[in-house]
C-alpha cells in the first residue's frame, strides 16, 4: 500500500510538472491598458502598459496559477500639439511571482525610437530592484529638456501597475 501511493504520489509530481502545452496556453494574447496625459506645451503622453506571455516550466504546467514569469512592458509616446508621433520609450521588465508568497523583477530593459527630428535623447535610465521595474527618459527639443519615469510593479499575486 505504501509503495501504491509513493508511486501515486511521484505520479501527480511529474504530472504537475511535464505537462504538453494545450492551444490555449499557446495562444494568450498579449493585454493593454492606456492612459493619456495632457502636456503644457499643446502635446501629449500616451501610456500603455502591456503583458507578453512567455512560455515557461511554470507557464505550461497544471501549477502556473501558483508560480508565474511574465514579460511586462509599458510604452510612453509622446504626441505634438499637432497630433505627430514624435518618440517613443519602451521599458520591459521579466518578473517572476509565486501566487501569494513572493514578486520579483528578474530584469529590465528600455528603448527608445525616434520620430521627430527635433528632438533628441538627453539622458536614459532604467533599473529594477525588489519587485519593480523603473525607466527615467529625458528628451530635449531645442533648450528645453523634459524628463517622464515610468514603473512597472508585480504584486505576489502576480497584479501589474
Amino acid at each position: 500500500m505504501k509503495k501504491i501511493l509513493s508511486f501515486l504520489f511521484i505520479l501527480t509530481l511529474i504530472a504537475c510538472f511535464v505537462h504538453t502545452p494545450t492551444a490555449s496556453a499557446a495562444t494568450l494574447a498579449p493585454q493593454a491598458k492606456t492612459t493619456i496625459t495632457k502636456d503644457d506645451g499643446g502635446g501629449y503622453y500616451v501610456e500603455t502598459i502591456t503583458e507578453t506571455p512567455q512560455m515557461s516550466p511554470f507557464s505550461v504546467s497544471p501549477c502556473s496559477a501558483i508560480a508565474a514569469t511574465v514579460d511586462r512592458t509599458k510604452h510612453i509616446e509622446y504626441y505634438n500639439s499637432k497630433n505627430t508621433l514624435c518618440w517613443r520609450y519602451s521599458l520591459t521588465g521579466t518578473f517572476r511571482y509565486i501566487t501569494g508568497i513572493s514578486a520579483v523583477c528578474e530584469n529590465s530593459r528600455a528603448k527608445l525610437s525616434l520620430y521627430n527630428s527635433t528632438y533628441t535623447p538627453y539622458d536614459e535610465k532604467h533599473s529594477h530592484s525588489g519587485s519593480t521595474a523603473t525607466g527615467t527618459i529625458k528628451m530635449r527639443r531645442q533648450t528645453m529638456v523634459k524628463s517622464k519615469t515610468i514603473s512597472i510593479t508585480c504584486s505576489k499575486n502576480g497584479t501589474f501597475s
